[in-house]
């Protein structure tokens, strides 16, 4: 490489960063400071939200977005909620972000926005109850799930089993421990820690795979049109995954 090819290099690598940071301080500058800023989530998903002994939100979700909150330079509440209420929620205007595991879909992207993904995607498991002696998905004939979910859509739109849905996982696991259903389709990162806490309930294999599960990893959700927050907060992600944060919220919460 020449020298003026490498002056070049740096001339564009500088401008890119310039680029970055001058978006990066414009979209802050647009957001309302004085405000707080009211974040949803649904706390029956571990490890992403859940309430800790004292009755207080916990998980890597809730110090992600404390930690995002912080770096944009707004106050935020987080407040616990139906998961099926977030996304109406936000189209009213009664929060200004949601984050709760949530996975970008082809109908979600329609009537919100998505920020960048702060996790890779993961595939899917039906949990079972090891007493009832299921080996396969194939043995299965009723199946939960949660309302609002991917994973509703799935087992509706390309299963024949029988749907019971639930307003909490919480809800679910009373259920499938005392056989009323027979499996509970779940997230793997929420799946593993659910075996983890309940060492009567199995994966079956394999892994349940399809795009109707999402675009991508977790993100936030935002209300369409909110541009500066959007790209506010993807600023906060990127800083998050290049200081190593995500890494040690992963490393906290048991998320491979």
């Amino acid at each position: 490489m020449t020298n003026y090819s490498k002056i070049l290099t740096k001339v564009v690598r500088i401008s890119s960063l310039l680029t970055l940071s001058l978006s990066s301080i414009q979209a802050h500058a647009q957001l309302d400071k004085s405000k707080t800023y009211i974040v949803g989530t649904e706390a029956t998903y571990a490890p992403y939200e859940y309430l800790n002994a004292k009755g207080e939100l916990e998980g890597f979700d809730i110090d992600l977005v404390n930690y995002i909150c912080k770096e944009i330079g707004i106050k935020c509440q987080v407040v616990n909620q139906s998961f099926e209420g977030l996304i109406p929620n936000l189209n009213y205007k009664k929060i200004d972000l949601a984050i709760a595991g949530f996975h970008p879909t082809k109908n979600r992207i329609k009537v919100v926005s998505f920020s960048d993904e702060y996790l890779p995607k993961t595939p899917n498991y039906y949990v079972v109850y090891k007493p009832a002696g299921f080996s396969s998905a194939q043995e299965l004939k009723t199946v939960g799930t949660q309302i609002g979910t991917s994973q509703a859509a799935y087992l509706e739109q390309k299963t024949s089993y029988k749907v019971v849905k639930y307003d909490t996982n919480d809800l679910a696991y009373l259920d499938l421990a005392a056989k009323r259903i027979d499996a509970y389709l779940l997230d793997a990162t929420v799946a593993k820690q659910t075996l983890a806490a309940n060492s009567n309930f199995a994966l079956l294999q394999p892994a349940v795979n399809d795009d109707i599960f999402g675009l991508s990893g977790p993100a936030i959700a935002v209300k369409k049109g909110n541009k500066d927050l959007l790209a506010a907060i993807n600023q906060a992600i990127a800083k998050a995954k290049s200081s190593g944060y995500i890494e040690q919220l992963k490393a906290k919460y048991k998320i491979d």
